[in-house]
């Protein structure tokens, strides 16, 4: 099911990442309409779309690799979610100081480690 919905994330990326991330941000930021992306995110989040298509379908190689890659994010995440955010939006937006996240991001991207943390650890048991 991992496998599909990854699949599914590449193809809208890959096929219409302005919205995808507007999605993204009108869920996550208390005020989207402040932040502004910088020039290059629609082309690199349709750039990110293509290698989880490439890595996710390839083979099942890859796609372990994949999984264990997510765990070494995810352990990131896990552990510092502020950081792993504000760090990410000083780097896609012009001035990421503005973004006003939503209460539950910094917990929610805690929760998201954990799960890639606990994907990338069922890989490597499977081995």
């Amino acid at each position: 099911m991992l496998r599909q919905i990854l699949t599914a994330v590449g193809v809208v990326e890959l096929l219409s990442p302005d919205a995808f991330v507007g999605a993204a941000e009108r869920i996550a930021l208390d005020n989207p309409e402040d932040c502004e992306l910088e020039s290059w995110v629609a082309p690199v989040a349709r750039l990110e779309g293509l290698l989880f298509l490439l890595l996710v379908r390839r083979s099942d190689a890859s796609y372990s690799g994949f999984k264990q890659m997510l765990g070494v994010v995810g352990i990131v995440a896990l552990l510092h979610p502020r950081t792993y955010v504000d760090y990410g939006a000083e780097i896609a937006y012009t001035d990421g100081t503005r973004c006003e996240w939503k209460p539950w991001v910094y917990s929610g991207t805690r929760l998201v480690g954990l799960a890639y943390v606990l994907v990338a650890l069922d890989e490597l048991r499977k081995r």
